[in-house]
């Protein structure tokens, strides 16, 4: 039979059973506090493509019991158990001086990072900038663009920062759709910054357009200041979650019989994010089964019970002894799981959790 658990009880269960890192077990703990109170997130990004599809992958790789090892994305080709998509928090700069003829726009771009540990490798960063839809029965101007790093004004100085080093330069015909530059070979650079924030200057120039006689560059211009939009595929690996991060076949749960329905078993507890109100932050999936274990350890031990040595002989003693306590129900193997959701910065969040779904019971 199906079971549920009451909110307060799933919470608790979530925290203190299931074992999760300290980021997710930040939120179980914040979100059972405040479970009575609707939660009001900010915008939200749009899930990008490349985060759905891993997540969907993964998911049918569980549900055809394929093997899979959730601290490696196969899509990307890198290591990682944690994907971040970050937005980009910074502006537009409007000069006061009039501007050239070329120059379309400038933009500073502005990442926080704070949200990743120390113990966390960078195995990949990756800066989109999508200047619109593509389209290729109409071309317009050609565009040359220019990244640079940021140099950082000395500490309680008011100047703005300027733009650095440059690293990337490029010219691409408009409208042109999504552009992606790799920055992990100067991410180590950053990364040991004690502000964990990554700071870039953008510039876009007009060089010119097929047709001059029909060209607005201002009208180009505007349309770019109102599509450009930046943001950052951060992935992470961490080797203390990552030992052995294979996910096995979710196997069907045997039915007890009527004469062993006491013993130590598994029992089906399927988890909904929105009786927890999660499901106003997590993408998905909307639940998962977690099951849980219950029942009786007996001094009758059988190996139906998956009983280990040291189990047995604390029944054998807590028979003869009444203050040995009988040996307890306790989860012997656990499954991990995926979540796509959106944290408190409103970025969108792959993240593999390990220990999540218990798939055996047995006495220790």
């Amino acid at each position: 039979m199906l079971r549920t658990l009451p909110v307060w009880a799933a919470a608790v269960l979530l925290t203190l059973t299931l074992g999760q890192p300290f980021p997710f077990q930040e939120h179980v703990h914040l979100q059972s506090r405040v479970l009575d109170q609707s939660r009001s997130p900010r915008t939200f990004q749009s899930v990008p493509p490349i985060l759905r599809k891993v997540f969907q992958s993964r998911e049918a790789a569980a549900d055809a019991g394929v093997s899979s090892d959730l601290c490696y994305v196969k899509d990307l080709g890198v290591r990682g158990n944690v994907l971040r998509l970050l937005g980009d928090q910074g502006s537009l700069l409007y000069s006061k001086k009039r501007p050239q003829a070329s120059l379309c726009l400038q933009k500073h771009l502005y990442f926080n990072l704070s949200a990743i540990t120390e113990t966390e490798q960078l195995t990949m960063v990756r800066l989109s900038l999508d200047l619109g839809p593509n389209t290729y029965y109409k071309l317009g101007p050609e565009l040359g663009l220019a990244l640079s790093l940021v140099q950082e004004p000395p500490v309680g100085s008011r100047a703005l920062p300027a733009p650095g080093k440059m690293f990337a330069l490029q010219s691409v015909p408009w409208p042109h759709g999504a552009l992606h530059f790799n920055l992990l070979p100067t991410a180590k650079n950053w990364n040991n910054n004690s502000q964990k924030t990554l700071r870039l200057f953008l510039e876009i120039r007009v060089h010119g357009h097929r047709d001059p006689t029909d060209f607005q560059p201002e009208d180009t211009c505007a349309r770019l200041r109102r599509l450009l939009h930046a943001s950052l595929l951060v992935v992470t690996l961490n080797p203390e979650q990552c030992h052995f991060a294979s996910r096995q076949r979710r196997s069907a749960m045997p039915v007890p019989t009527a004469s062993c329905k006491n013993l130590c078993h598994r029992h089906q507890l399927f988890i909904n994010f929105r009786d927890l109100g999660w499901h106003k932050w997590v993408i998905a999936p909307r639940g998962f089964m977690a099951n849980y274990c219950h029942g009786q350890c007996p001094f009758s031990l059988t190996t139906s019970l998956n009983s280990s040595n040291h189990a047995f002989m604390q029944a054998l003693m807590s028979a003869t002894d009444p203050e040995v306590p009988q040996a307890l129900c306790a989860p012997t193997k656990l499954s991990p799981i995926s979540m796509l959701y959106h944290d408190n910065d409103d970025n969108v969040i792959l993240r593999h959790y390990e220990d999540m779904v218990v798939d055996e019971c047995g006495c220790g």
